[in-house]
């Protein structure tokens, strides 16, 4: 009969098991448009300096400065075009 360590320590490799193709989730495609490429287009629109970056949910998740307030941005990962700005204050 299995222990209740035996048990816990069986639930905690399962999770990490099947955790793991949601983390790969969230990365950015392959054939997604460099980061590098992304940042200095919104640096040539205004924004900076850009204190965050995340990728979630398919887009890239961008907090920066632009004229002194914060946005919240979502660009596409593919076209590097901004799907949506949101002022963060």
């Amino acid at each position: 009969m299995l222990n209740k360590n035996t048990i816990a320590a069986f639930m905690v490799a399962s999770a990490a098991f099947f955790s793991t193709p949601l983390a790969a989730a969230d990365r950015p495609p392959a054939d997604a448009r460099p980061l590098s490429e992304i940042v200095a287009a919104l640096e040539r629109q205004g924004y900076g300096p850009i204190v965050e970056v995340d990728f979630d949910d398919g887009r890239w998740e961008i907090e920066a400065y632009r004229q002194g307030r914060k946005f919240d941005l979502r660009v596409d990962p593919h076209s590097g075009a901004l799907l949506s700005e949101r002022a963060d204050d």
